[in-house]
C-alpha cells in the first residue's frame, strides 16, 4: 500500500483554509485605513498577543480599528502621518520598535535568533498609501523593510529561492541532498535542498540564487547560469509553535548536473558553516527520508513538488495528488509582489 505524502506537505502548509481568508483569532495589518475598508489584502495578519504589545508602543506608529459594539479590534494600520512620510521612515519606526521588543525579552523565541538581515514588505499595489509610479516594476509596492527574524510576529510574507540538484534520469536518478549544520539556529541536523536561502530586501530571486549556490554549495555563477533551469513557484502557509504566521512563497530551480565523467561535472560541496555534509540520494531514499521527518518542513514540500514534477508522483500512486497539488500553490491573501 502506498503511504501519502500528503502528511509531508501538512507540515509546511499549516494555516487552515477559511472562505474570508482571515482565521479566527488573527487581525489583519494594513497600510491604511481605506485599504481595509476596500478589502485589499493586508500587509499581513496579527496574532493577538502582538497586537497588545503594539498598543504600547502605538504612539505616532500604529492606529486599531475596533468594531463599535464589541470593542474587538478589526484590523491595524500605520498612522497617515508616518505613511506619509513614506516607506523609510516606517522602516525605521518598526525596526525602533522589534529592537526594543527585542532588548526587553519579548517574543524572545522569535527575536532571539535575530539575524541583522532585512526581508522586503508589501502593500497591495491597490493600497491608498502607495505613491503613485508611472513604472513601478514588479516590485514597486515594496513599502518597508523588517528584520527578517521579526516578520512572523506582523504575519507578512517572505520570499526564498530553493534548488533541487540531481544527476541522471528516471530510475536512475540520484538528488544532492544537504544536512543542516548542527550549530544552526533553527532546524540544526536537518536535511534541506541542495541550495535554499531567503530573498534579501534589494535582491531578486536569481541574485539570491547564485549567492546562495556559492555560499552553500561551492557552485560557481556560470556554471548555474549555464545549467540551472526556473521550475516556478510554491506558496504555503506555515505557523510556528508559537502561533506567529508565515505564508511563504519559494521560487523553485532544478539543476541537471552534467555526467560526473564529464569536464563540466562539478561536485556539491559546502562553503560555509550553515551546511554540515552532502549526501548524493536515490529517490526510494529521498522519499524514505521524507516518511521520516529528517528533512526542514518546506524543504519537504519541494521535493514532493519536484518528484511530481518529474514523474516519479502520479495519479496513480497518489491517492492525494489533488489536496497535495492545491496546497502547494494555495492563495496566501496577504500582499505579495505586483498583487
Amino acid at each position: 500500500m502506498t503511504i501519502s505524502l500528503l502528511p509531508i506537505i501538512s507540515q509546511a502548509d499549516r494555516f487552515p483554509y477559511c472562505p474570508t481568508g482571515i482565521a479566527e483569532g488573527y487581525i489583519p495589518f494594513h497600510l491604511t485605513l481605506s485599504d481595509f475598508q476596500n478589502d485589499l489584502p493586508p500587509i499581513g495578519l496579527l496574532c493577538h498577543d502582538v497586537v497588545k504589545e503594539m498598543r504600547a508602543v502605538a504612539e505616532g506608529i500604529w492606529k486599531f480599528e475596533e468594531d463599535k459594539e464589541t470593542a474587538q479590534v478589526r484590523c491595524v494600520y500605520f498612522t497617515e502621518s508616518l505613511v506619509a512620510k513614506g516607506g523609510e521612515e516606517i522602516g525605521r519606526e518598526g525596526g525602533r520598535v522589534v529592537k526594543l521588543w527585542k532588548e526587553c525579552g519579548k517574543f524572545w523565541g522569535r527575536l532571539s535568533g535575530w539575524r541583522d538581515e532585512c526581508y522586503a514588505v508589501y502593500a497591495s499595489s491597490k493600497s491608498s498609501g502607495l505613491i503613485a509610479s508611472s513604472d513601478p516594476g514588479i516590485y514597486g509596492n515594496v513599502i518597508f523593510n523588517l528584520e527578517r527574524s521579526a516578520c512572523p510576529l506582523f504575519g507578512v510574507a517572505t520570499f526564498g529561492v530553493r534548488m533541487t540538484a540531481y544527476e541522471g534520469e528516471g530510475e536512475n536518478m540520484k538528488i544532492w541532498v544537504p544536512t543542516r549544520s548542527k550549530t544552526k539556529s533553527t532546524w540544526p541536523g536537518k536535511l534541506d535542498n541542495s541550495v535554499s536561502g531567503g530573498i534579501s530586501a534589494g535582491s531578486t530571486p536569481f541574485e539570491t540564487l547564485l549567492k546562495e549556490c556559492d555560499e552553500e554549495a561551492s557552485l560557481p555563477g556560470a556554471f548555474i547560469e549555464r545549467y540551472v533551469k526556473n521550475a516556478g513557484v510554491t506558496t504555503y502557509f506555515y505557523i510556528t509553535d508559537e502561533g506567529f504566521l508565515q505564508p511563504e512563497v519559494s521560487y523553485v530551480y532544478d539543476l541537471p548536473l552534467p555526467p560526473s565523467d564529464s569536464a563540466e561535472y562539478i561536485k556539491l560541496k559546502p562553503n560555509d558553516d550553515e551546511v554540515e555534509s552532502f549526501s548524493l540520494l536515490t529517490i526510494p531514499e529521498v522519499i524514505e527520508a521524507l516518511h521520516a521527518d529528517r528533512f526542514k518542513p518546506n524543504c519537504g514540500l519541494i521535493l514532493v513538488d519536484f518528484l511530481i514534477r518529474h514523474g516519479f508522483v502520479t495519479p496513480e500512486t497518489e491517492p492525494n495528488l489533488l489536496e497535495i497539488s492545491s496546497r502547494m500553490r494555495k492563495r496566501l491573501r496577504v500582499a505579495l509582489p505586483g498583487v
